[in-house]
């Protein structure tokens, strides 16, 4: 069966040849249809997404806080939570840097060279998970100040979710950009699943 090469190595080529810029590339991709997220619907569907997410586990239960059951959380649990959220913060800073120096166009937000080093060697979305953790933590860490109930699951599962489904569009853009290298890459290393990812990792080496 003939390997395929997915839609971008012309472009890569002809970037690093100079004969287009990083801005142009980008208008490219989004001509082939390889800049889903970046559309206007994306824009809108992820300002929904954190808008509910801020109001039910901020306002919403800070304002409904006397009728609803409170949840509680020791100590260790928030410094733990802390913890997790420097190492969240790291993910997605990482992230930003690395598209930036790897990734051919310069940006955070789009790549068109696939490289699968670092910790894209352990989990296919490092900078989605770092979000995540967010998503999950912040609210118990600001429990001492704002209520954390009903409502907040429902904030957490929704942002939580949301980006589940995300990244799922994302790799299917992937898998058009790179084709079968790309395939591959997901055979080898796990959506979030740092724990097998290293265990993967350690038997590939």
């Amino acid at each position: 069966m003939e390997e395929r090469e997915g839609k971008v190595k012309d472009l890569v080529e002809k970037l690093q040849r100079g004969e287009f810029t990083p801005k142009e590339a980008k208008k490219i991709l989004k001509e082939r249809g390889l800049m889903e997220q970046a559309s206007w619907k994306w824009t809108v569907f992820g300002f929904i997404v954190y808008a509910a997410y801020f109001i039910l586990s901020f306002p919403l239960n800070i304002k409904l806080s006397a009728q609803l059951q409170v949840i509680s959380f020791p100590v260790v649990v928030i410094y733990i939570s802390l913890i997790l959220l420097a190492i969240g913060t790291f993910l997605a800073v990482w992230v930003t840097y690395s598209h930036r120096k790897k990734g051919g166009l310069k940006g955070s937000d789009e790549t068109i060279i696939f490289y699968r080093d670092g910790l894209y060697s352990i989990m296919r979305h490092p900078g989605v998970f770092g979000f995540m953790i967010w998503f999950i933590f912040l609210p118990i860490i600001l429990s001492a100040h704002v209520p954390f109930t009903f409502f907040t699951f429902i904030g957490i599962i929704l942002a939580v979710v949301s980006h589940y489904y995300m990244v799922y569009v994302e790799e299917k853009v992937n898998v058009m950009k790179w084709g079968d290298e790309y395939i591959q890459y997901m055979k080898e290393v796990p959506r979030f699943n740092f724990i097998k990812g290293l265990w993967n990792l350690r038997k590939r080496r």
